[in-house]
C-alpha cells in the first residue's frame, strides 16, 4: 500500500521525462520526475518536503512555502511508484498511468539513480532522508549503492556537516548560483544564514573527511549571474575550496517559472563553461530534461 494516490501522470512527447503529482493521505500533494539522461538509463527526482522554506526567488517550489516534511516512507514510495511505472504494473488515477507505463518499458530500462533534488530542502528533513537512504540501499528493499544516491541542499551548513559523517559514499550536490555573497544573499535568502564564506569551510570540512566528488549546481539567468565577473568569482570560489579536481560544476540553463527571471542564451551558456574549462575546472552544462511538462530543474510546484 502507497503513502499517496497519483492524481495525474504526464510524459514528454519524446518520452525522456514523466513527472507524477501525487496526493498524500493528509491531501497535501508533491511532485516527483522521472527522467532519461540516455536510453535505457533512468533517474528518478523525489522531493523531500511538501513546498519549501527557503524562496529562492527563481524556483517555482519556494512560491509555496513550506507545508511539512515528508517521512522516509513518502520519499521511497515515490522510488517505488516509479519502478512499478518502468514495469507497467503501477497503480494510478487514470488510464494515462497505464498508456505512459507501455511507452516506458518500450524504451527498456531500468532505474539507476536517484536524486533529492524535487520539492524541499533535504537537510532540513535530515533524519527522514537518512532514514530514506537507508531503505533505498537495503539489500532487501530496493538494494540501490550509496554512489547511485545524489542528495542537494542549498547550502545548510550543519546538515552538510552531518552528511559527510553519516552519509559518507552518497553524492553531495550544493546549490550554489552565484559566489557573490550580495548577489546570493539577493537569489537565495538562505545565504544570509550561510554565506559563501561558511560554504568555503563547510566544504573544505567535508573534503578533510570524504575524498568524494561534489556537485555544485548553478543556474544560469540572463544578465544577473552569467557575466564574464560571475565566472571570475566562481572559479576563486572553487579554488579556495580545493580539491579544485573533487568539485564538478553543472550549469543549467534557468527552466521558466512564475518569477522575474530569463534564461540565458546558450551561447552565453558555452561562453560560461569555456571559462571555467579554461581555468581547469570540470563542467558540463547539464540536460533541460521535462521543461515540456513542468518538470525540469526548479519547476516543480503544487499551485494553491
Amino acid at each position: 500500500m502507497l503513502s499517496f494516490k497519483v492524481e495525474r501522470a504526464l510524459s514528454t512527447s519524446n518520452g525522456s521525462s514523466h513527472k507524477a503529482v501525487l496526493r498524500l493521505t493528509d491531501g497535501q500533494m508533491i511532485e516527483t520526475v522521472l527522467m532519461s539522461p540516455k536510453p535505457g538509463l533512468w533517474s528518478v527526482c523525489v522531493s523531500s518536503q511538501v513546498g519549501c522554506a527557503l524562496k529562492c526567488n527563481f524556483c517555482a517550489t519556494g512560491l509555496m512555502g513550506f507545508k511539512r516534511n515528508l517521512s522516509a516512507e513518502e520519499i521511497t514510495d515515490q522510488v517505488l511508484w516509479w519502478r512499478q511505472f518502468l514495469r507497467g504494473s503501477a497503480s494510478g488515477a487514470s488510464g494515462t498511468v497505464s498508456a505512459q507505463s507501455v511507452r516506458s518499458r518500450a524504451r527498456g530500462g531500468e532505474i539507476s539513480n536517484v536524486v533529492y533534488m524535487g520539492m524541499g530542502e533535504p537537510m532540513l528533513n535530515f533524519e527522514a532522508v537518512k532514514k530514506s537512504i537507508e531503505r533505498l540501499c537495503d539489500p532487501g528493499l530496493f538494494g540501490f549503492g550509496r554512489r547511485s544516491i545524489a542528495v542537494s541542499t542549498a547550502g545548510v551548513v550543519p546538515g552538510i556537516a552531518r552528511f559527510s559523517k553519516e552519509c559518507p559514499q552518497v553524492h553531495l550536490a550544493l546549490s550554489l548560483h552565484s559566489a557573490n555573497n550580495i548577489l546570493r544573499t539577493q537569489l537565495m535568502p538562505i545565504n544570509k544564514a550561510y554565506p559563501i564564506e561558511d560554504l568555503v569551510k563547510s566544504l573544505r570540512r567535508y573534503f578533510a573527511r570524504n575524498k568524494r566528488k561534489v556537485f555544485l549546481e548553478y543556474v544560469l539567468l540572463d544578465g544577473e549571474n552569467d557575466q564574464l565577473r560571475h565566472a571570475q568569482e566562481l572559479v576563486r570560489f572553487i579554488h579556495r575550496v580545493g580539491p579544485v579536481h573533487l568539485l564538478h560544476v553543472n550549469l543549467i540553463i534557468w527552466n521558466p517559472t512564475r518569477t522575474p527571471h530569463h534564461s540565458s542564451e546558450r551561447l552565453v551558456a558555452a561562453q560560461f563553461k569555456r571559462y571555467l574549462f579554461d581555468h581547469g575546472i570540470h563542467v558540463t552544462i547539464r540536460k533541460n530534461l521535462g521543461q515540456e511538462i513542468n518538470g525540469a530543474c526548479g519547476q516543480l510546484v503544487i499551485p494553491e
